[in-house]
């Protein structure tokens, strides 16, 4: 099937993608243990949020690449809002990390690390792959999303407002779960580049980085990990109803040769959150 064919030039969203404003305040955090009273799972949680500045900053950018290319009206407009809430996201995240670095965590030399990092991809890799390696990222954040909103037990353990701040982070990269993977379909349509580049990064990249990361908070903050620490983290990702074992299925549909990201519909659980998080949101 041709690029240009219109079958490809369909946006396939099944949700209105919001533009939001919130406002959450970072004042219930009493500890840097914050989640469950272990340290390896807090700072693995601050990790993740350190990388979203840096990270949702390059999703922009590699979609915006081809701005230009797209002619469907609902899919520009598709992009104009993901940019907006990505951007939202940042913005939020740079709060709670400045929080961060208060308890003593050092949120502020990740976001450096990971801000280099990606001025180096920029210059060596091509759009192409700069795109599908986005494409990669925003499915295993759409998973993850869909995790937070389905294991309450879990989100339960942050504090309240860490704990809103990551299930209205969840409803948004659901409702544009599908904009990168839409405009890669149209100008790139590589099924073997995004196959290749989504097994190095679920496999390698995404938990590589994210236990370097865990390692180098905790050694800056001088908090040693004990054993019970640890062995909560592998509960917490590949126990029953972890972050990897219960999403697996999902993880892996993505290799499918006709994927899509809304062949999975968790869209009544954006409407579901929407309300419990309507007073958050700041009317414009």
């Amino acid at each position: 099937m041709s690029v240009n064919s219109p079958a490809l030039r369909v946006s396939r969203s099944k949700l209105n993608i919001e533009p939001r404003r919130v406002k959450f305040e970072f004042d219930d955090f009493d500890s840097p243990l914050y989640y469950d009273k272990n340290g390896c799972l807090s700072a693995m949680w601050v990790a993740l949020s350190a990388s979203f500045p840096a990270g949702e900053g390059e999703f922009i950018k590699s979609v915006k690449l081809y701005e230009d290319q797209i002619s469907e009206p609902k899919l520009k407009q598709e992009v104009k809002n993901f940019v907006h809430q990505e951007a939202h996201h940042s913005l939020q995240h740079k709060h709670i990390n400045k929080m961060f670095d208060d308890l003593g965590y050092d949120a502020a030399g990740l976001h450096d690390f990971f801000t280099a990092k990606l001025k180096e991809r920029e210059q060596k890799w091509s759009p192409e792959r700069r795109l599908a390696r986005t494409v990669c990222a925003e499915h295993v954040t759409a998973v993850m999303a869909n995790h937070a909103l389905t294991h309450p037990e879990h989100m339960a353990k942050f504090p309240a407002s860490f704990r809103n701040l990551f299930l209205w982070h969840s409803i948004e990269e659901i409702e544009h779960k599908s904009v990168a993977f839409d405009v890669y379909t149209q100008c790139v349509n590589d099924r073997k580049l995004l196959h290749r580049e989504y097994k190095y990064f679920l496999r390698r990249e995404f938990p590589f980085n994210l236990y370097m990361s865990s390692r180098f908070l905790l050694k800056k903050m001088g908090h040693k990990a004990t054993w019970k620490e640890r062995a909560g983290v592998w509960r917490a990702l590949y126990g029953k109803g972890g972050l990897f074992s219960a999403m697996r299925p999902l993880y892996k549909s993505f290799l499918s040769e006709n994927f899509h990201p809304w062949d999975h519909d968790d869209s009544a659980l954006v409407a579901e959150f929407k309300q419990t998080l309507a007073p958050y949101f700041i009317q414009h």
